[in-house]
């Protein structure tokens, strides 16, 4: 049987669902909620997003090129927008034909040449190839160690946090410099009475426009204006300044780190509040005691709430840990998405990147419909591929990014997408003339 089983219907998922059904690939996808979306489902439990969230990533490279959002889409779409766009996607390429809602996929075995997969709605069948999409924000990630005392308030997780109202008149305490904790921290500023925002380090604030233009897109058209990265850098770093964008002029601590070795900090509206004093910045929290925080710093403030903006774990409930291979608590895979380990699993979606979904999305879709191909008719290119993925190396760009967690699978957008296409085509070559007369 070469069907494919796709675990998870966010926009990864339903990507890769299009390119095998257009390749002529029979898949079942699995999606535990009612329909498709992903974090961007934001009335089911999978769902990341609140009332007021917009994308981060602008509309020109987070649509697929030869599926582009409405002309009526702003150049940062809401949350709302980008779910109707993920599904008018499913809908356009015969996805919702595929699918299977209300099925969480609860295990997922070993079993000759393929696996056993079981789900909630009572499903029970064996594929060859499997292919899971079940996202990178799934399980509330807090600060390990936890912070020594005891905290007498509310907690919440980013992951439960729906609209300013949950804040509205408290004293509140974000924790994270992320996106996600930048975003929160403008959020609360407009119901809560106060607003404290604990980081850890120095960071880099981007607007989301310069010169009329996302700054992406502004970015981009740089091109080869200057001789060398470094040059680039600093120019950018120059505009960012002048615009109003460092935060060592709002008395933060400077990066110790290049402006392009973290995930981009895109908030027009952070640097703002603090300058407002509607947003007082701290460092690390040093200790808790009832509704007292102390900081790093010596300081202290009373708080009524903690939300953490402190990221997510990896979660597989459905696929036994020992299966796989770990390295510093995430899955050793190459490419990071093909364990070394196993040649009929693949994990597709588990990548941070400075960009945008489109790209992404399309190549990755790409790379599994020639990789289910070669793997059905065990072809040469599948056997190079799968010596080259025990000794190759790919440069990902994943020596250069902050030590962090959530950058372990941090990588280069390009080079990625590069060696992503590379692997693609080796999957795809022909026997080599002549070899089967040797």
């Amino acid at each position: 049987m070469t069907r494919v089983a796709i675990v998870g219907g966010g926009p990864t998922g339903i990507g890769v669902a299009r390119e095998l059904i257009e390749g002529g690939i029979k898949v079942d996808l699995f999606e535990a909620e009612a329909d498709f979306g992903g974090v961007w489902n934001g009335e089911a439990p999978c769902g990341r997003t609140y009332r007021s969230l917009h994308l981060i990533s602008p509309k020109f490279n987070t649509q697929v090129a030869d599926f582009p959002m409405p002309e009526d889409y702003p150049p940062y779409p809401n949350h709302r927008q980008m779910l109707d766009y993920i599904r008018a996607y499913a809908r356009a390429f015969g996805v919702y034909g595929r699918a299977n809602f209300n099925a969480a996929v609860e295990s997922l075995i070993p079993e000759g040449d393929g696996w056993r997969l079981r789900t909630s709605a009572g499903h029970d069948e064996h594929y060859p190839l499997v292919v899971v999409c079940n996202g990178l924000q799934r399980v509330p990630l807090y600060p390990e160690p936890p912070y020594p005392g005891s905290f007498s308030g509310e907690v919440l997780h980013a992951a439960g946090y729906k609209s300013a109202d949950q804040v509205r008149d408290r004293r509140v305490l974000v924790v994270g410099g992320g996106n996600s904790g930048c975003d929160l921290a403008v959020d609360a500023v407009t119901t809560a009475q106060s607003v404290h925002h604990s980081t850890r380090r120095g960071y880099y604030y981007q607007p989301k426009f310069i010169d009329g233009k996302p700054t992406p897109q502004w970015m981009m058209e740089l091109g080869n204006k200057f001789a060398t990265k470094e040059e680039t850098l600093a120019y950018v770093a120059e505009v960012f300044r002048f615009a109003g964008y460092d935060g060592t002029t709002f008395g933060l601590p400077k990066p110790d780190y290049p402006i392009d070795a973290a995930h981009p900090v895109m908030n027009s509206l952070l640097l703002y509040h603090i300058g407002h004093g509607d947003i007082r910045p701290k460092g690390d929290v040093e200790s808790f005691a009832g509704k007292a925080v102390r900081f790093r710093d010596g300081s202290a403030a009373d708080i009524d709430l903690v939300l953490y903006a402190t990221g997510y774990r990896r979660d597989f409930p459905f696929l036994d840990d020992n299966l796989l291979e770990w390295k510093d608590g995430i899955p050793d895979l190459f490419l990071h998405s093909t364990p070394r380990n196993h040649d009929n699993l693949l994990f597709m979606g588990f990548i941070n990147a400075a960009g945008g979904l489109g790209d992404g999305m399309k190549t990755q879709g790409l790379f599994v419909l020639n990789y289910a191909r070669a793997l059905f008719a065990r072809s040469p290119g599948l056997e190079r591929f799968l010596k080259a993925k025990k000794t190759d190396t790919p440069d990902l760009g994943q020596g250069y990014f902050i030590d962090s967690y959530r950058h372990r699978w941090e990588a280069d957008l390009w080079k990625l997408l590069a060696h992503m296409r590379r692997y693609r085509d080796m999957l795809a070559e022909p026997a080599v003339e002549g070899a089967a007369a040797k």
